[in-house]
């Protein structure tokens, strides 16, 4: 029996291979691109415990493509709560810096604040908090801050309130729930995360506050709230949402949920006063979008790309897992460089100020207990270019140091967005000889060639990198070179195309010499002008043709895949790895064939008139506009750049339609219908397309558990 089953998957595995023979003769139209060396398995190094890994934005697709990443960050050292004399009860939930360098850390399972010095040595313990004679305790608080002047804020969430004190552990004042008309009645006071701005304006983020951040005055004036999320609607939900308030009842009404916008989990000040704010999860979903903003001082979101995922594109790409992710924490640098915690699974994703990804580091301690890894990270902060990450589970203090690869890439990047790019070439040139995966290293070397006037270079590295808009920009400047250099040729090539166009069409009407002698063919390409007398040539003068329409199907076929592959880098997306030239086959001859067949057993049925040849006859030649118009669109996405090029999604809509008046022109014709009765078995052939394709789908399903059952009897045969 075990010979029968390897006979069985021999088979298979036989039949297998001949499928992907097909597959790959059909894909002969695509065309190659250089491939991103992309990892299939996990990221973790020799050189670093976790795993390090980027994406690449716009790659094949608008999805986002992760990729191996020589790691920029690697683990400096971990400091304990053991090495900073706390006990088992420890819980270092939070953890901040100030302008001298020291370094806070929240020990909320025994109330006290850890202060180390920027060589993160143990300066002072601070405990024993006393206001008005009573001593303070903030078991289980959430946050820390120190501001410019050495306040130290802490976000006591369980006692519903911030306590304000100096270094020295002298209370100036309480934060309770504030006493506003502003405030809900049901409002929950839990406060998570505090934050002040260089004017001394005290942000509070609350646990479930979907209001936004409490907004204190420099002089502790509650003054509202700032920057509540807003709730995101699609068209359906807002469809959804009409037809529940036609249709809802008392019990519908009951049951409703309402959608309230997602509260922030972390809040703090950036450069220029702008307020950064994370969301954690985003719902149910593994893969949320938005998680991150950037707030003006009136409280709008100025990222930009309100829809941006700034985490994973595909959970579990390298982790195997189906968890929501959840980035809790978030710090920026004095550069506008953005460091966010994701608290799921322990990465930390470095983005610059225009939200490009340099990298992924970190882990979860399910994976790996090794250094870099944590079991629930709490916070993170940014010291002197490291990163510090503290972990409730462990009680650790974790400090990321930049690898020296990962500073050639952050300097060189400042200088790029800077503006001054030629100066970043030397940089990023030596980037690329170090790690060939780094998108934002080819793009750096296209900006810098276009800065340097190198155009062919830049558009180069502009397509390696899948920079459209440095690519578009080089390609306007060397077309303008080409035609600078070569004007008169190009202006005697004009001019010499108008005088042999003029003398052919004087010629033939003097001569009256006729080019074309094939009467179908004429008939074909006077549809296009003529539609009802051509159509009426064909059904009442047989003057239509097969090979001439197969021709144009083919065609059809042809272009669109050309269209697909081979169209101007600027204009267009090609996805190599999963472009399926077999699917773009049944979507275009098929449809057509289908169509026809369908038509055919429709109208039969209806009394039309319309023989099986004449239904693909003009239906072929209706293709003729959209054939001619993606003809141009592949010629003109070589020449013109993105700006240039709108009218061209406009024109293609224009000679889609035009095919379809065509198309409804000759059904017309062969059946000899009315508008109204073309239009109903139109509904019905669809309908008919839709059940063939079932029946086809049962009979290929059909046939393979034939195929199965008679090599399984023929195989039982011959050994018995």
């Amino acid at each position: 029996m075990q010979e029968l089953r390897d006979r069985v998957k021999k088979m298979k595995k036989i039949l297998k291979t001949f499928i992907s023979l097909i597959t790959i003769l059909s894909l002969c139209f695509s065309l190659s691109v250089s491939a991103v060396q992309q990892e299939t398995g996990s990221t973790q190094t020799s050189e670093v415990p976790y795993q390090s890994y980027t994406y690449w934005v716009d790659y094949n697709t608008s999805e986002k493509t992760p990729v191996y990443s020589k790691p920029m960050y690697e683990v400096k050292s971990i400091i304990s709560a053991e090495l900073l004399g706390a006990d088992e009860n420890s819980r270092l939930n939070d953890v901040s810096t100030d302008e001298q360098g020291n370094i806070y850390i929240l020990d909320s399972g025994n109330s006290k604040i850890f202060v180390l010095d920027s060589n993160y040595n143990l300066v002072f313990t601070l405990q024993d908090i006393n206001y008005n004679g009573s001593k303070l305790e903030f078991i289980d608080a959430q946050g820390i801050f120190v501001d410019k002047n050495g306040i130290i804020y802490i976000a006591d969430t369980e006692n519903k309130r911030v306590i304000c004190m100096d270094k020295s552990g002298n209370v100036s004042n309480l934060l309770l729930l504030p006493k506003s008309e502003l405030i809900p009645t049901d409002f929950k006071y839990r406060p998570v995360k505090v934050a002040v701005d260089s004017r001394g304006y005290t942000y509070i983020a609350s646990d479930g506050s979907y209001n936004g951040a409490i907004l204190y005055s420099p002089q502790m004036e509650f003054l509202g709230f700032f920057g509540a999320n807003t709730v995101k609607a699609t068209a359906s939900d807002i469809l959804k949402k009409l037809w529940n308030r036609l249709t809802s009842n008392d019990i519908k009404r009951a049951a409703d949920e309402i959608s309230l916008p997602y509260a922030f989990t972390d809040i703090v000040v950036g450069p220029e006063d702008f307020i950064y704010t994370t969301t954690g999860k985003g719902g149910k979903s593994t893969i949320q979008t938005g998680q991150i903003c950037v707030l003006n001082p009136g409280g709008k979101d100025v990222l930009g790309g309100e829809n941006k995922n700034f985490a994973d594109s595909k959970v579990g790409r390298y982790l195997f897992a189906t968890l929501s992710q959840s980035l809790n924490n978030i710090d920026v640098d004095k550069d506008g460089f953005i460091y966010v915690l994701d608290a799921t699974y322990g990465r930390i994703f470095w983005y610059d100020s225009r939200n490009s990804l340099f990298s992924v580091f970190g882990g979860s301690a399910g994976i790996s207990e090794q250094k870099g890894t944590f079991s629930l990270p709490s916070a993170i902060a940014i010291h002197n270019g490291n990163v510090l990450v503290t972990d409730a589970k462990k009680n650790t203090l974790t400090v990321f140091g930049m690898t020296e690869f990962g500073k050639k890439v952050s300097q060189a990047q400042k200088i790029t967005l800077s503006g001054d790019f030629a100066s970043s070439l030397e940089n990023w040139e030596e980037i690329i000889s170090e790690d060939s995966n780094c998108q934002l290293a080819y793009r750096g070397v296209a900006k810098a060639y276009y800065d340097l006037g190198d155009n062919v270079k830049a558009m180069q590295y502009a397509k390696l990198g899948v920079d459209r808009e440095t690519y578009a920009n080089a390609f306007e400047l060397r077309r303008t070179e080409i035609i600078e250099k070569n004007f008169y040729l190009i202006v005697f090539i004009i001019v010499l195309l108008i005088v042999a166009i003029s003398f052919t069409v004087y010629f033939k009407r003097k001569k009256k010499i006729v080019l074309i002698r094939n009467s179908k063919i004429k008939t074909a390409l006077s549809s296009v002008w003529h539609p009802v007398e051509a159509f009426r040539l064909v059904k009442e003068k047989n003057e239509g043709s097969l090979v001439v329409s197969t021709v144009l199907l083919v065609l059809f076929y042809i272009i669109t895949v050309l269209n697909d592959t081979a169209g101007g880098f600027a204009f267009t997306v090609f996805d190599s790895e999963n472009y399926n030239a077999i699917y773009v086959l049944l979507s275009t001859v098929g449809l057509v064939l289908l169509w026809t067949l369908s038509n055919w057993l429709v109208c039969t049925l209806a009394g039309g008139i319309g023989k099986l040849r004449e239904i693909y006859t003009v239906t072929c030649y209706s293709l003729i506009p959209i054939i001619a118009v993606r003809l141009c669109n592949l010629v003109l996405t070589h020449i013109l750049i993105p700006d240039e090029g709108a009218f061209l999604g406009i024109l293609i809509i224009a000679c889609t339609l035009y095919s379809l008046f065509m198309l409804i022109i000759g059904i017309m014709r062969v059946h000899d219908y009315e508008f109204g009765k073309f239009v109903g078995t139109a509904i019905f052939s669809i309908i008919g397309m839709i059940i063939i394709v079932f029946l086809l789908f049962l009979v290929f399903m059909l046939i393979q558990q034939v195929l199965t059952w008679a090599s399984t009897v023929f195989i039982e045969i011959r050994y018995r």
